[in-house]
């Protein structure tokens, strides 16, 4: 059998990712909050993972409950701040931003497993401090305030800002999600990754009850006619989460694995530019020249994730 196989479970999630990220940003710009989308997904991951599970009939031995619980916080986090840049942002911002998660899961790797920080690491490092910078200076005006002339410094001083919180969050996101890639890896080989993955996302489920009261009341949310975008978005994100989680789990190669999903930010971009010339993005209407800096700095990113390789 190939042993590259399991490499199409990321490529999956890295398309389901975008369509549904696309789908959440819709939602929130109708005035959905991040809170409802982080609680939605996680619930139907906790749905899912928990029916599995009782059809298995196989339990988490109780000493791994703790490392269960902390990789379901990293997980929980990650998925917030994902959905927070959303809200701020565009997905064809935000998402390029991700692929440093392969970057820092090699860190974390190296760090647990107590050996130096390769060179290609720093250089891939680099690579993706640069791209960020260029992304960062796709933060042009739009296609109609750029054709009216009306944008104002103040108006341009407050895109500056949020487009930093933007890649700030999508850093923390990146942060989060490398985390639990690397419990994932460790305890999934350890305990059995459907065993370890059922329990973990029930921890999941459980904890984005927390997130309730900041959610969307469902009288509000249909009236804002965000009802179909946030359960698609939610069972997207849901059914990538389970695709890539899977992967780790079974397989481990967290490196390769993330290579390809970090392919989510070329999509995202190339999405973005497709929605806009359709004119039905959820995004701002942006210039060419946003989407090429953006498209040049997934690029960078992405060549940042290939040099982490060699």
């Amino acid at each position: 059998m190939d042993d590259s196989l399991h490499l199409l479970f990321p490529l999956l999630s890295s398309l389901l990712f975008v369509i549904g990220a696309m789908l959440a940003k819709q939602a929130t710009s109708r005035g959905a909050s991040p809170y409802t989308a982080t609680a939605l997904a996680n619930l139907c991951l906790a749905a899912c993972w928990g029916a599995l599970g009782l059809l298995r009939g196989e339990g988490l031995p109780l000493d791994a409950w703790g490392p269960a619980l902390a990789i379901a916080l990293a997980f929980v986090a990650g998925q917030l701040c994902t959905y927070l840049a959303f809200q701020l942002g565009d997905v064809s911002l935000a998402t390029p931003v991700f692929g440093v998660k392969i970057i820092l899961v090699a860190v974390f790797s190296s760090l647990l497993a107590q050996r130096p920080i390769d060179l290609q690491i720093w250089i891939a490092a680099a690579l993706a401090t640069i791209g960020i910078a260029v992304i960062h200076g796709g933060a042009g005006p739009t296609t109609e305030s750029a054709t009216d002339g009306s944008t104002d410094s103040a108006t341009s001083a407050r895109s500056v800002r949020r487009v930093a919180l933007t890649i700030l969050l999508a850093i923390l996101a990146a942060t989060a999600l490398s985390l639990f890639d690397v419990g994932l890896q460790h305890y999934g080989h350890a305990y059995g990754a459907e065993r370890f993955l059922t329990t973990m996302f029930v921890f999941t489920g459980a904890i984005s009850f927390g997130l309730l009261p900041w959610a969307d009341r469902p009288g509000h949310v249909r009236a804002i006619r965000a009802g179909w975008p946030l359960a698609l978005s939610a069972l997207l994100m849901a059914a990538q989460a389970m695709s890539i989680s899977y992967a780790l789990g079974r397989f481990g190669d967290a490196t390769r694995v993330n290579i390809v999903y970090s392919l989510r930010g070329l999509w995202s971009v190339a999405l973005a530019w497709l929605l806009t010339r359709l004119a039905a993005s959820p995004e701002e209407n942006h210039t060419p020249r946003t989407l090429a800096l953006r498209l040049l700095g997934a690029v960078l990113l992405t060549a940042a994730v290939i040099a982490a390789l060699n």
